[in-house]
């Protein structure tokens, strides 16, 4: 039995409520279920927060995860982190921003390596240091020219933040975190992400210098995308 047969079968027996492929399904087999098509790449990772964001899923909804790339088939249920971070008012903001990183990581900034972090975050300001950040005005990261600004202050030492509309507010922002409080595994910039999504409930994400992006929420990693996936993901956001 080839991979289309089995999807077939597997959708007619499991009914999800939503079915995230990276292929072109056999439109007679869909009938009614929803579809959301993404790169391989990512399919399993953002595949059922988009399956939120644009469907209006819930939490415990099922949904079929089907890679014709990796000859996998994965039906489970919208786990409560993915449908928490789907119901946030700026999840496009945040999908735009990821975009912008997985594009710096492969492509860099003028041809150099950088690693970033960004806090999606209205209010982030209380947890900034004396250190006063590059201030930001009138740069929205929805636009294209705002992507381009938020590229090039990806090269500064510390974080960009940016509001829940998508105006980069500040550059170059230093959070008052402890430096003795580094996660096991984790360096200074991914303990602080961690220590500031918590603190503020808000979306951190994290591109390090060796390509790996990493998004957390609520003081938990939600998302991960690892340097081989990178080039198939390229531009899998509309923004």
């Amino acid at each position: 039995m080839n991979f289309v047969e089995t999807f077939r079968r597997a959708l007619r027996c499991l009914q999800p409520s939503a079915v995230v492929v990276d292929f072109d399904p056999p439109a007679e087999s869909l009938r009614s279920t929803p579809v959301i098509k993404l790169p391989s790449g990512i399919l399993h990772s953002v595949g059922p927060v988009e399956a939120c964001a644009s469907l209006g899923l819930k939490e415990g909804e099922p949904v079929l995860i089907a890679s014709y790339s990796r000859y996998s088939l994965e039906f489970r249920p919208i786990r409560p982190e993915e449908a928490r971070l789907a119901a946030l008012d700026h999840y496009r903001v945040v999908s735009r921003i990821l975009e912008t990183m997985v594009e710096l990581a492969v492509e860099g900034v003028e041809g150099d390596r950088v690693g970033t972090l960004c806090v999606i975050s209205e209010g982030a300001d209380r947890m900034y240091r004396t250190t006063v950040p590059v201030k930001v005005e009138d740069v929205n990261v929805m636009t294209g020219s705002g992507k381009r600004v938020l590229k090039a202050l990806a090269k500064l030492d510390g974080a960009i933040v940016v509001d829940p509309e998508g105006n980069i507010e500040a550059a170059g922002a230093i959070f008052d975190v402890d430096s003795g409080s580094v996660e096991p595994g984790l360096g200074a910039r991914h303990t602080t992400a961690l220590h500031v999504s918590k603190e503020l409930n808000c979306p951190v994400i994290v591109l390090s210098e060796s390509g790996r992006i990493r998004l957390y929420h609520g003081g938990k990693e939600v998302l991960k995308i690892s340097v081989s996936d990178l080039v198939a993901i390229r531009g899998f956001c509309d923004g």
